[in-house]
């Protein structure tokens, strides 16, 4: 499984998780931490630190003696009896084998602490013979035998629990302890670990607000990036958030101010140059009319009607990027038979296969207009279209034709503004060249794409692609 796959997707998500997981880190630790203290102070509370105190003396003592002299001092230490403390006559409390493994781990590397690393302590059940080991503990005198002697059977399990300590010195010969098990202190209190999570729970609260304030302006940013690439006109965004943030804001709200200045500037110009150039076309048209050859005449003419369409394709293109059309649910199986009817009515043959799941929200002039483009350019040069609707997560609207198709390394290039085909399509056929263009802009200012694919059995497919799903927040 890829772990990326698990973390979410925005910016907000992948923030507030790390650092919920910093923290629940930190607070595992912590406990970790409290518990392992906690055993720690059992072990010096129960009395254990006194034994290992001794246990430590004692290896040093033995491990300074000559070989051939420690069994004689380990038969005198038994004699003098090294009782730290009397046993409790209060039976211990029950604890389970795996806690009471962890403490004598625990008793075991304080004692290693106090010796050093030449020694080696190792902690076990009470197995060594009697009269091998260095004895620990005191026994009552109610828990002794009936002949008065120590006894250290179940009388005296009752009260405490034994366990042997094996300390191997530095020169390999060991030392064998029988004392006390560690006592389990008290247990931590529920109420650490309550207070704990309300804890966690109050700073992951904090987290989120904080997160959500350092993300929300990065999104308002994004979604306005996104409507105006989509060519609406938004207003000025707050520059609030942190400092990189409110630059970047104030960057994009002067691109957008550049840029719609740009836009109204040129869609002026061209609606001069436009106004200005009909009364010398108009003029020019005049004065054709009176060319006696008619062939001539007629070539002027359709060189002065292509110069009329090509100015006022241009003006449509910039009257477009500037379009005010409200965005409505669109029927778009209505608009389909729509274009077939208008098509049919000129001798024209549309196919339309597939239907819409659901009315798609756009600007219908628009929209119109693109499948328009495209269904008259598959007619036009592949004599009739069919008109393919898959709708899911994304609404595809395929537009195919049999015509000759357009070589690989053109596919990209028929969408720039005026530029035409020669070879494959002719000017005779019609057109100014900016009906793929303004198709194209049209899918972008819907937040789609669209592009051409030639057929593998020959044709060509204009594919439309719309975004059903929202953009995210």
């Amino acid at each position: 499984m890829n772990f990326r796959s698990l973390l979410p997707d925005t910016l907000f998500g992948r923030l507030f998780v790390a650092t919920l997981g910093v923290i629940c880190t930190m607070l595992l630790v912590f406990i970790l931490l409290l518990v392992r203290e906690h055993r720690e102070l059992a072990l010096l509370d129960s009395g254990s630190g006194s034994v290992v105190s001794i246990i430590a003396e004692t290896s040093q003592y033995l491990a300074g003696l000559p070989p051939e002299q420690r069994q004689d001092a380990r038969t005198e230490l038994r004699e003098q009896r090294l009782y730290p403390e009397d046993i409790r006559r209060t039976p211990p409390r029950r604890i389970r084998a795996e806690e009471q493994a962890a403490l004598e781990r625990a008793f075991a590397a304080h004692l290693q602490r106090h010796l050093g690393p030449e020694y080696k302590v190792t902690t076990g059940p009470t197995r060594a013979p009697r009269d091998t080991v260095i004895p620990l503990h005191r026994i009552p005198r109610d828990v002794s035998s009936a002949d008065g002697r120590p006894s250290g059977g179940p009388a005296l399990r009752r009260f405490e629990r034994l366990f042997d300590v094996t300390v191997t010195l530095p020169d390999g010969d060991k030392a064998v302890f029988r004392a006390v098990a560690p006592r389990m202190g008290p247990r931590l209190p529920k109420l650490v670990f309550v207070e704990l999570g309300v804890l966690a729970l109050a700073l992951s609260i904090v987290l989120y607000v904080m997160t959500r304030t350092i993300t929300r302006p990065l999104g308002d940013l994004a979604r306005a990036a996104d409507e105006v690439g989509r060519g609406a006109t938004t207003l000025p965004l707050k520059e609030t958030g942190v400092l990189e943030i409110r630059r970047a804001t104030r960057a994009f709200n002067s691109m957008q101010e550049r840029l719609r200045r740009y836009l109204d500037s040129r869609t002026q110009v061209l609606a001069a140059m436009s106004h200005d150039l009909r009364t010398p076309l108009t003029r020019l048209r005049l004065r054709v009319e009176s060319i006696e050859d008619d062939q001539l005449r007629q070539r002027c003419v359709e060189d002065l009607e292509e110069m009329s369409n090509m100015v006022r394709g241009a003006l449509g293109i910039f009257r477009g990027l500037n379009d005010e059309e409200a965005a409505v649910p669109v029927d778009i199986d209505a608009l389909a038979l729509e274009l077939q009817r208008q098509h049919e009515e000129l001798g024209d043959h549309v196919e339309i296969v597939g239907k819409a799941r659901a009315p798609y929200v756009a600007k219908p002039l628009a929209l119109k207009r693109c499948l328009g483009n495209l269904v008259q350019n598959a007619i036009r040069h592949g004599k009739r279209a069919t008109l393919h609707i898959e709708d899911g997560k994304q609404l595809i609207l395929r537009v195919r034709d049999e015509g000759p198709g357009i070589p690989e390394e053109q596919l990209e290039k028929v969408f720039e503004p005026f530029f035409r085909l020669e070879q494959s399509r002719n000017r005779d056929t019609g057109g100014t060249g900016l009906g793929l263009s303004i198709a194209r802009d049209i899918a972008q200012a819907h937040g789609g794409t669209l592009s051409l694919h030639n057929r593998p059995e020959g044709g060509l497919e204009a594919r439309l692609v719309l975004p059903r799903e929202p953009a995210s927040n």
